[in-house]
Parts: C-alpha cells; structure tokens; sequence
C-alpha cells in the first residue's frame, strides 16, 4: 500500500501549480466569483414560510404526542400500577363475600389486559415520538 500511496502522492504534487494556494472553501468561493460580485450576496437566504409551517406542525405533534402517552401512562398506574390506590390494588384488598370480591373476581384480568392493551398503545406511540425526534435531527444536521 504504501508504494501506491507514494505513487498518489506524487501525481497529487505535480498537478499543483504554485502560488494557488486556496486555503479554504470561502476562499476559494470568493475566488470563483466575477470581480463585481460581493460574495456575501449569495448568504440571503429568505425565509421559507411552509417550511416554517411544517416545523411548527411537527413541534405541535409532538408535544400533543408527548402528552397522550403521560396521560396513557398515567392511566395504566391507575389501573394497574403498583401504588396501594390502582384498581386492582384495591380489590385484592377486598373482603370475602363483598361486592367487590366479585367484581374482583369477575373483573380483575379484563383491567389487567385493558392495561396490558395501554402499555402497548403508550409504546406505540414512544415509537412514533422517537420517529419523529429522529427525523427532526436528521433534518437539522442536514
């Protein structure tokens, strides 16, 4: 490798011209324009109303995202979460031969597959959150 290195090294020398020395993409920029064009007459780039628009809809979508899935989440402690006042929580502390003993009874797995069901939804839409985030850093490396 190192012979062809060498080799591209020395091609790269000799297609050099001296003295044209550009230093950097400004310089060579300002180099390549007419001599009565100012080169920062080409940095006035107005701004673009619809990608204004679009921006300020994906900002809108995300933050209504944002919020369904807390107020999914939130839901789904209620239902079945680990603190003492879920639904769940509750009647399993029932009495026997209570109402609640048989709604318990009755009850207890749908509220768990209801929650089962909202975890899902919550981590669908996290994905789509995500998506969404990704695609806005992309665009802003661009």
């Amino acid at each position: 490798m190192t012979r062809y290195s060498s080799k591209f090294l020395n091609l790269l020398k000799e297609d050099e011209e001296p003295g044209e020395d550009l230093g950097d993409d400004k310089a060579a920029f300002a180099a390549g324009l007419d001599r009565d064009t100012p080169a920062d007459a080409f940095d006035d780039v107005p701004a673009n109303p619809v990608a204004e628009y679009e921006a300020g809809q994906k900002a809108n979508a995300v933050n209504v995202l944002s919020t369904w899935v807390s107020s999914v989440e939130e839901f789904i402690e209620r239902l079945n979460g680990l603190n003492p006042d879920s639904m769940n929580a509750q009647l399993h502390r029932t009495d026997c031969g209570s109402i609640m003993s048989d709604v318990s009874r009755s009850e207890s797995k749908k509220i768990s597959r209801i929650a089962q069901d909202l975890s899902s939804l919550g981590e669908s839409l996290k994905q789509y959150l995500l998506t969404a985030q990704n695609k806005q850093e992309s665009q802003d490396n661009i």
